[in-house]
């Protein structure tokens, strides 16, 4: 399992700004229907949720939360007991003295706003929605019954198409009133942008346009240098979206996504700041094959080039560390050469290896894993080996005690029996040695534990890595297919 350095970053970001007149913020909430004494304040994160303040009622029937700062501007909850559910509250960076009184049961039809434009923005606009919603589904259910009546469908449809004019001109009103407002940014975030009509006669074409307009117009109704969305439910999902679904799932194609969005955050120290961290930490404990590469490409681009300003000097050097030995390991790199001797003291040159695909097994006799992985590998080795596929087998045992002969007579025996033991016979692998290091493997291929997998192509290209040994053996089908088209492709070069 490979280590990557994982830095955190303290969620709990707090605004010093006072009032002009020395005040902050003080928020009064009313339940009917709620027999609990106590009232937690949370608010959204990114893609979690958080505390702010838990409160005791009133002698009036009121909590009262408040102090002399003001909250960050974002999408708050007021979180019940003993369920947990919670009601929306909108808090604006220069509106945060309002009262707010509803009933636990029926928090938006009974909601009654004190004090705050936006809060009433947006309850009203629920309010709408609940409104419409149940005329929506019924009609959606009719059409799923007109059994293919054309007539009927087509009647229905056009109901439909009138009631999402309606949802789209309440939201435009909304929006042009409100321009600043929480509402309005969070109700424009939810607005899909329009495809233009696209003319090609090959369909494959067409879906291709239409998908590459969609994928660069994907922000166009939401902005994510708004350090307010950070702290609401809209701006992750998105960004999760386009990252994991809108963009192609190979690294370079997320780096180029990782970059489009950094960008676009530049203007807003805090969002910049959390989704920088978010993604070095997110591929820093990626399980996929070859997702390294993104956590290399972050902390090359941005850490090690100074762009993170807040982190600590010897975080970054650890960080930039991590990404300096995982580079050159990374697939599509040609694995770094390294010698080691057989078990008559000769030595022995990965890039000496005459095969199609080399496979690359680091292993240790006294480790577990390895013991376990071992039925797959042989397994694996009499599978392959008529199809050009060779085992370059490492020992990893090595001298720690002071350097003599019996010492390195230990770890020899340790490694033979080892071979042994695991059925490693010659005809199968080719099993070799280093017990002083001296061809520096474990540094070169970053083993800090074992076992230790990489495939190779002839060119001693990485193709694969990170493989259990248990499923080796459908990798390895995969690679070979994916290498036969890709020369066909190329026309066998």
């Amino acid at each position: 399992m490979k280590r990557i350095f994982i830095i955190l970053f303290l969620a709990f970001i707090s605004s010093s700004t006072l009032w002009a007149n020395g005040g902050g913020y003080k928020i009064r909430v009313k339940l009917d229907n709620y027999p609990e004494k106590i009232l937690t304040l949370g608010f959204h994160y990114g893609e979690k949720q958080y505390v702010k303040d838990t409160i005791e009622v009133g002698t009036d029937g009121w909590f009262t939360f408040q102090a002399d700062t003001l909250l960050p501007c974002g999408v708050y909850l007021l979180v019940l007991k003993p369920d947990n559910s919670f009601i929306q509250v909108l808090i604006p960076s220069d509106d945060q003295d309002f009262s707010l009184t509803t009933d636990a049961k029926d928090a938006v039809t009974k909601m009654k706003v004190n004090g705050s434009k936006d809060n009433e923005v947006f309850y009203d606009y629920l309010r709408f929605l609940n409104k419409m919603r149940p005329d929506a589904d019924s009609l959606r259910a009719q059409i799923s019954r007109t059994n293919g009546n054309v007539a009927d469908s087509t009647r229905l449809a056009a109901k439909l198409t009138e009631l999402d004019k309606a949802v789209k001109k309440y939201q435009s009103d909304l929006i042009a009133k409100n321009p600043s407002s929480i509402s309005a940014k969070i109700v424009k975030s939810s607005i899909e942008p329009e495809l233009p009509e696209f003319t090609d006669n090959d369909p494959q074409e067409l879906q291709r346009k239409r998908y590459y307009w969609y994928r660069a117009h994907f922000f166009d109704n939401i902005d994510l240098a708004d350090p307010c969305l950070l702290r609401s439910p809209v701006l992750h999902p998105r960004l999760e979206q386009y990252v994991n679904k809108m963009v192609p799932q190979h690294p370079d194609s997320i780096n180029l996504a990782i970059d489009i969005l950094m960008e676009k955050m530049k203007d807003s120290k805090e969002n910049y700041k959390f989704y920088l961290i978010h993604f070095l930490n997110h591929y820093a404990k990626s399980n996929l094959v070859g997702f390294d590469a993104c956590y290399v490409h972050i902390a090359k681009k941005y850490y090690c080039s100074g762009q993170a300003d807040w982190t600590k000097k010897e975080d970054v050097e650890k960080i930039c560390d991590n990404a300096s030995r995982l580079e050159p390991i990374l697939i599509g790199k040609i694995a770094p050469n390294f010698t080691v001797m057989d078990r008559n003291n000769k030595p022995h040159s990965l890039w000496d290896v005459d095969a199609d695909y080399t496979v690359l097994f680091f292993w240790a006799p006294d480790c577990g894993h390895c013991k376990k992985a071992a039925p797959h590998i042989v397994e694996f080795a009499q599978k392959f080996k008529s199809r050009g596929v060779k085992v370059f087998s490492v020992c990893t045992a090595v001298v720690t005690a002071k350097e003599d002969s019996n010492t390195l007579e230990k770890v020899n025996d340790q490694c033979w029996k080892g071979v042994e033991e695991k059925e490693f016979s010659d005809d199968l692998f080719m099993t070799f040695t280093d017990p002083y290091l001296r061809s520096r493997y474990k540094s070169l291929y970053d083993v800090q534990t074992t076992p230790q997998i990489f495939i190779l192509d002839r060119k001693h290209e990485i193709l694969s890595k990170r493989i259990g040994a248990e499923q080796l053996s459908e990798v390895m089908e995969m690679v070979m297919k994916f290498q036969e088209e890709k020369k066909k492709g190329t026309g066998g070069k």
